[in-house]
């Protein structure tokens, strides 16, 4: 099981910059330091939430023409397709390569 720790961000009131804390909720701290420019007054911001994705649904989130623009490459290109490497192998049983 991945446990992460939660992030939190605090915008400087003197500088504007964003400083990073993380800790558990419990252990929310009364002052944070600007990484900055060290002013010890900073207020919680909102931050954008994390998100883990699968490798699948990195994939399917993929524009779809990704899979037209990869076989125009390798139409294009026989050098990029994956399938030239298949084909060169040598046979296994006899312990050598085919070349």
């Amino acid at each position: 099981m991945h446990v992460t720790m939660p992030v939190y961000e605090y915008r400087c009131d003197s500088c504007r910059e964003i400083t990073t804390v993380f800790g558990a909720v419990a252990e929310k701290p009364d002052h944070v330091a600007c990484k900055a420019c060290g002013f010890t007054k900073a207020h919680r911001i909102l931050s954008r939430p994390s998100v883990r994705l699968s490798n699948l649904s990195k994939l399917e989130r993929l524009d779809p023409k990704y899979d037209k623009q990869i076989d125009q490459a390798i139409d294009s290109n026989p050098a990029a397709n994956p399938d030239r490497l298949i084909n060169r192998r040598g046979d296994i049983s006899k312990g050598r390569d085919n070349d």
